[in-house]
């Protein structure tokens, strides 16, 4: 009894493959236009601002242009003026710890940045949530709102400014 030899579909074959990567791409594309499509967010730090250091927040997208968050009664002198993007999540990223006993939780390390340091940063969606700790008050920036030392403030704030204090350990 002979065996009947298979009949494999090579150009259905290549045509599925053809499709699959298409797909992969077309999907790749798709979701990286999605995570970059509303920017980042843009903060720049102003030492020498009248009123005390400032900070201004700028994300078009979202509607926040010129957004100042100012430190009264801050001293500027060892204070830096700059700008930042939060637009490269590698700025925070730690190696990870490979040994046996280890969890191999993703463990996220401290930058520096004008006025303080950014202790986290979420952006696998762009603008996505930047927390930072600035002159002794913790600043997070989300799309919703902002807040401050555990308060919300409204990004509708009237006049787009709000004044925070030194906290009562600093003075």
């Amino acid at each position: 009894m002979e065996r009947e030899q298979a009949y494999i579909p090579w150009r259905f074959l290549g045509g599925l493959f053809a499709l699959t990567l298409v797909l992969y791409f077309a999907g790749f594309n798709g979701i990286e236009y999605l995570r970059e499509r509303k920017g980042s967010w843009r903060v720049n730090f102003d030492a020498a601002a009248a009123g005390g250091p400032t900070m201004t927040i700028r994300q078009p997208a979202l509607g926040i242009d010129g957004f100042r968050v100012v430190f009264e009664g801050a001293s500027p002198a060892g204070l830096k003026s700059g700008g930042v993007a939060f637009d490269n999540p590698k700025l925070n990223a730690q190696p990870m710890d490979t040994t046996p006993e280890s969890s191999q939780e993703l463990k996220q390390r401290a930058f520096a940045v004008p006025f303080g340091e950014c202790i986290y940063q979420d952006l696998m969606f762009l603008p996505g949530v930047v927390t930072m700790n600035l002159l002794g008050h913790e600043i997070e920036l989300m799309p919703r709102t902002l807040v401050i030392d555990k308060k919300e403030v409204p990004w509708s704030t009237p006049g787009s400014r709000i004044t925070v204090s030194l906290p009562a350990e600093a003075k």
